[in-house]
């Protein structure tokens, strides 16, 4: 395709959107005046630069990841722990969950929670394991199971070693990377969890920069072609891999530049017929010239002949 009339940039900033959600992620604005393309063009949309907040909390109850059920030796039935909602390390969630524990238990036990920075493994232990056993149920829709490095399956205290994490601390719990979305319509993006045409405009890993900014700014980035031929309103929502489970920055600040570029149509069929109308034309123009020329033989050769009988009459 080739490139008409140039790009045009929007910064869109997130304070200056309309029908912000409360946590900050959403919103959309309205163009002064719609762009419209004309009939042979095509548009396409890329972010070239953004800047983001590492704001929001990496365990709490909107990421559905703040409790841990567990019940001792005595207990009829599980307790259902909920853990304040913050950004955490795994020693810092450690220390919380202690805490936590050791106020709701029955047999005034004490918990030591050991992180493993080399194997990247925690260790959990509690005070009497010989008398009163601790049994954690980490099955549960809304456990920090993943964050503290365990699989979806019932643990169980029960001798001095404690137990160990058999999986790898998640201190993101495997929200490692947002995606900006639009409602510009597209057919080339696909997503995984769903397998069919994606509003993904750029997925952006988020680096471990807790309360801090960061920068997004490829050096390639993705251009997306736009199947619309009118743009009079962008909305952005910003999401994790999950498109329900939106980012709560917490209302802090965001910024996206995108770059909206027009392009001629490329028409394909209309090539090819050309290409074939011309050498079909090339062809028949082949053979006429070779036709031509025969003719033009054959009108040389009679003429020779005719001379030479003349010659011949006189010679006699």
């Amino acid at each position: 395709m080739d490139k008409v009339r140039g790009d045009t940039l929007l910064t869109i900033r997130s304070r200056d959107l309309k029908n912000v959600d409360t946590q900050g992620a959403s919103g959309f604005f309205t163009l002064f005046e719609a762009i419209t393309l004309n009939n042979n063009e095509v548009m396409t949309a890329k972010i070239v630069s953004a800047t983001f907040p590492n704001s929001w909390f990496n365990l709490s109850d909107s990421a559905k990841n703040n409790t841990i059920d567990f019940k001792e030796t005595g207990d009829t039935s599980f307790k259902t722990i909920t853990i304040d909602n913050g950004s955490y390390n795994i020693n810092e969630l450690g220390a919380k969950l202690k805490e936590l524990l050791e106020t709701n238990s029955t047999n005034n036990l004490t918990y030591t929670f050991t992180y493993d920075i080399i194997k990247n493994q925690l260790r959990i232990e509690n005070s009497n394991p010989s008398v009163y056993n601790t049994v954690f149920d980490f099955t549960t829709a809304t456990t920090c199971r993943r964050f503290l490095g365990f699989t979806e399956q019932v643990f169980t205290i029960e001798a001095s070693e404690g137990i160990y994490s058999d999986r790898a601390v998640d201190i993101t719990d495997t929200q490692n990377s947002i995606y900006v979305r639009t409602n510009l319509a597209n057919q080339k993006i696909i997503e995984s969890s769903t397998g069919k045409y994606s509003n993904i405009l750029a997925h952006i890993p988020v680096p471990l920069s807790r309360n801090n900014f960061f920068v997004y700014d490829p050096m390639n980035p993705f251009e997306m072609e736009l199947t619309q031929n009118t743009i009079s309103n962008i909305k952005i929502f910003i999401t994790f891999q999950n498109e329900s489970q939106i980012v709560n920055f917490n209302n802090g600040d965001w910024e996206v530049n995108i770059v909206i570029s027009y392009y001629r149509k490329f028409k394909r069929h209309n090539h090819h017929r050309e290409n074939n109308m011309t050498i079909h034309r090339q062809l028949i123009d082949m053979y006429n010239n070779y036709n031509d020329k025969i003719i033009q033989q054959e009108k040389e050769h009679n003429e020779l002949k005719t001379i030479l009988k003349k010659r011949k009459i006189k010679s006699t």
